[in-house]
């Protein structure tokens, strides 16, 4: 037996490790994007600055063969990222030390074959180059460092032999440095790559306390479930208990749970000492009244049940919400069977009720985390999650308005972005009230300036006593009595706050506190992760210099609107710009010049456009604009010729006014062709058109 254990453990183990390894692997690709680009940039630098220091075409050879490697690598990446499920991490792994290897073997040439023998400036930019492509390598290769040595050897120790081949005691020095810099960054890597495993192992393990908790609740569950199915036995055996009259007292008074018999007409004839601890009234205040437990608006529901008793009906694991006897709801789940008589009349009903209120709390709590998280996996961006994680919380936890405070790291300025409440005037007065307010870092006692510098959860128990704060009083006002705020962040980096407010004096709950402090953490890895998203789709389709639609956005907006013309028959026309003179002012003024001209020229032609229109740069000096919806042809007129003046205009470079004016050629759908790839072609045509009849001027396309 003893031996099956061990090789259950085993075979356990071994998995867990496998899933470590692939997720390293998986950690080591993504993380490895970035260092492509810093390689290719590195190398690029180091060709320039030694340019006419080693002979150019070896120079240039190398560069060539560093930018195909570094492409090859980054070929090898896609293929991973495209190979979902990754079924053979060990391959993949095999595979990214080879590049990492070849890549090494580069900078190792690039210090011994390249290696300025005469010139020390050089030699210290090598051995700095190399250092600093080691250190990146050291940070990126982490997760797997059998990668990191692969590369740490072939790129180093070349340098360093070269180094000691000078002979001179600089040189001596220098490789012994060298040598030093290669034993600390082999050092260095083992620890780094057990933090990442570290890290990688942590997640792993919060995985699975998840979902031992959710099978913890699931055993929950199933006790209530035999706990329930012991109360209905205990009816069932209610006319044994009646014959025992001293048994069943005691049996009432001893029960944790509430037990209360009712007459026919719903008076109190029993009220155990647990009804009394749920409830608060004793049984002296109850004996022969009709007790007013039901919330108002839910009469009818106490009625149905008590109606089913003189037909012998029961009824049990009711779930209901009853009032307490200070005016507080309790949550309970009752059971009902009917009394009856020597006859066989029923002459009342026996209740039995437990207090579910704090199991049914912490079903609500992680019903919460788990919407909040399939919110945050399912949506598109922050401003689709970030709401509806609002009306959960809220709704999920007794608060009746909440509000997501965003923080401008420009202004270092908090703003309202986002609020929730109950469909109340006040509440929504109050929501319009911090839509309008600004919040500042002031150590004051306001709730977000206290949530900001303590970057933790801060709970009100009373707003009425928290004479420091600003918003108290107009708080109070809407009816709210009671806060609680927490911060949305990444470890310390903060990004704004989420605060919810209750309509009742509320004193701190530890256990929900814990729960907003983690969520707002997942909303703060949420926010980040959409943020890189979106920054690396508008990198995609945006032109870096003017921050206009690129070619590829521009087809795709076109292809769209030349869809939506042929569905509801309409026209559109495509404008293709290019600007006079531009090569003259950049080859004269200098890259900068012609650079900061475009941007001109691209505000110049945003500003002079509708707002429905669509605007790209897509060449050099090119730019193309797509104008939907116009009634007749003078509108494209009126267009052109607004582009044109705007264009025409002087503009200021270092100190000189210049000036630029444009050629557009213009072409219409349906008239001049019915796809995008004719109309940018016609479009094209009619302005070499314009070019040709003198410039700074339109044409429309003829064929």
């Amino acid at each position: 037996m003893s031996t099956v254990v061990a090789l259950v453990s085993k075979a356990s183990a071994e998995a867990g490790e496998g899933r470590l390894y692939a997720e390293q692997v998986e950690h080591l690709y993504r993380l490895s994007r970035r260092g492509y680009v810093a390689t290719a940039v590195v190398a690029l630098v180091v060709t320039i600055a030694m340019w006419g220091g080693v002979e150019p075409g070896a120079l240039l050879a190398w560069l060539a063969a560093v930018l195909a490697v570094t492409a090859v690598r980054y070929a090898l990446c896609q293929a991973y990222t495209t190979a979902v499920p990754v079924r053979n991490p060990r391959r993949w792994a095999r595979r990214f030390v080879a590049g990492a290897a070849g890549m090494g073997a580069l900078w190792g040439v690039l210090g011994s074959v390249l290696y300025p023998v005469d010139l020390l400036p050089y030699q210290l930019l090598v051995v700095f180059a190399v250092g600093v492509v080691t250190i990146v390598a050291a940070v990126i290769l982490a997760p797997l460092p059998r990668a990191f040595l692969f590369f740490l050897l072939p790129a180093n120790l070349p340098v360093v032999a070269s180094t000691f081949a000078m002979g001179e005691t600089v040189h001596l020095f220098m490789g012994l440095m060298m040598l030093a810099f290669c034993g600390l960054m082999a050092g260095l890597s083992p620890l780094i790559t057990d933090m990442v495993r570290e890290s990688l192992r942590v997640r792993f393990e919060n995985a699975d306390l998840l979902e031992r908790l959710a099978e913890s609740n699931q055993q929950l569950r199933a006790a209530n479930d035999r706990l329930c199915e012991r109360v209905s036995a205990d009816l069932r055996n209610g006319e044994a208990l009646r014959e025992t009259s001293q048994k069943f007292e005691a049996l009432i008074d001893a029960s944790p749970l509430a037990i209360v018999i009712l007459d026919a007409q719903g008076r109190v004839e029993k009220w155990n000492p647990a009804a009394e601890r749920i409830f608060g009234w004793s049984e002296i205040e109850l004996l022969g009244k009709i007790v007013s437990w039901c919330p108002p608006g839910t009469e009818e529901e106490g009625q149905r049940y008590r109606s089913q008793i003189p037909y012998g009906e029961t009824f049990s694991d009711v779930e209901a919400v009853r009032l307490r006897k200070d005016g507080t709801l309790v949550t309970i789940s009752y059971s009902g069977a009917p009394l009856y008589n020597e006859a066989g009349a029923a002459i009342g009903v026996l209740t039995i009720a437990a207090d579910i209120t704090s199991r049914k709390r912490v079903e609500r709590r992680l019903q919460m985390v788990h919407e909040i998280t399939r919110v945050l996996a399912e949506s598109q961006s922050i401003d689709e999650a970030l709401p509806a994680v609002l009306r959960t919380i809220g709704a999920t936890t007794g608060w009746v308005y909440g509000a997501r405070w965003n923080l401008d790291s420009a202004t270092g300025e908090l703003r309202c972005s986002d609020t929730w409440c109950e469909a109340a005037p006040k509440l929504e007065e109050f929501a319009g009230f911090n839509r309008r307010s600004v919040q500042r870092f002031d150590r004051t006692l306001e709730l977000i300036s206290r949530v900001w510098e303590s970057n933790a959860p801060v709970w009100i128990e009373d707003l009425a006593q928290e004479e420091g704060m600003r918003r108290a009083a107009v708080a109070v006002e809407a009816g709210l009595l009671s806060a609680i705020a927490f911060p949305i962040r990444i470890g310390t980096e903060f990004y704004g706050v989420m605060e919810f407010f209750g309509d009742a004096v509320r004193e701190p709950d530890p256990d929900l506190m814990d729960i907003v402090h983690t969520t707002g953490s997942q909303i703060g890895q949420f926010m980040a992760r959409k943020g890189a998203e979106q920054d690396l789709q508008f990198v995609a389709t945006h032109d870096a210099l003017t921050g206009l639609s690129n070619r590829r956005l521009f087809a795709d907006r076109l292809s769209h609107a030349l869809a939506q013309a042929q569905r509801y028959n309409r026209r559109l026309a495509v404008l293709f710009v290019d600007l006079d003179g531009f090569k003259v002012i950049n080859d004269t003024l200098g890259h900068d010049a012609g650079d900061a001209l475009l941007r001109e020229m691209a505000g110049r032609l945003r500003s002079g456009l509708r707002e429905g229109d669509i605007l790209g740069r897509i060449g050099g000096d090119e730019f193309v604009v797509l104008i939907e919806e116009f009634a007749e042809p003078a509108r494209v007129n009126e267009i052109a010729r607004k582009i044109i003046d705007s264009i025409g205009q002087p503009v200021s470079l270092r100190g000189r006014q210049c000036g630029v004016t444009a050629s557009i050629g213009i072409s219409t759908y349906p008239q001049d062709g019915g796809d995008s790839q004719a109309l940018l072609k016609n479009a094209d045509s009619a302005m070499y058109r314009a070019k040709e009849r003198g410039k700074n001027r339109f044409e429309f396309y003829s064929s």
